[in-house]
């Protein structure tokens, strides 16, 4: 491991990743959970699932769909830096030292604040236009009523 970083974000409402720069020229991103010093040897406990706590194991998994430098090689790698996103299930990683510079967006919680591309965003504007135009109509009922109710 040649640097280590840490991901941010806005709030600190996302789970955090620990960045590492590897001897042979990778960035592994490693869930904290995995490096949790509370980690039971044994068999997990109720009470420890419900914690979030994994079994402890010797070796730490690197797994290769959570490596943000995918196959480009990285060289010397001296420092990772981490700053927060726009938006709260992102943040910025950028990892420099060396001839090379890496950045990239990773998502240590996943997207949960991202609309789907799936999105039905014509029906959610249909809706909203809908409701504004009730209401337009709503108030110069009242609007008309009140008039009514103060003249007689």
């Amino acid at each position: 491991v040649s640097a280590l970083g840490v991901t941010s974000t806005k709030a600190g409402i996302s789970s955090k990743q620990f960045m590492f720069a590897t001897g042979n020229d990778q960035v592994i991103s490693l869930d904290r959970r995995f490096l949790d010093p509370r980690r039971p040897n044994g068999d997990l406990k109720e009470s420890e699932k419900m914690e979030g706590l994994m079994k402890y194991a010797p070796m730490l998994p690197i797994i290769p769909f959570l490596t943000p430098s995918h196959v480009h090689e990285v060289s010397s790698v001296q420092s990772i830096s981490s700053s927060s996103a726009h938006v709260e299930s992102q943040s910025l990683v950028l990892a420099y030292g060396g001839p090379d510079v890496f950045f990239s967006r990773v998502s240590p919680s996943k997207g949960f604040d991202l609309l789907p591309d799936d999105f039905n965003r014509g029906l959610l504007t249909v809706v909203v236009v809908g409701l504004l135009v009730a209401l337009n109509v709503i108030q110069r009922m009242n609007k008309k009523k009140m008039v009514t109710s103060f003249w007689s």
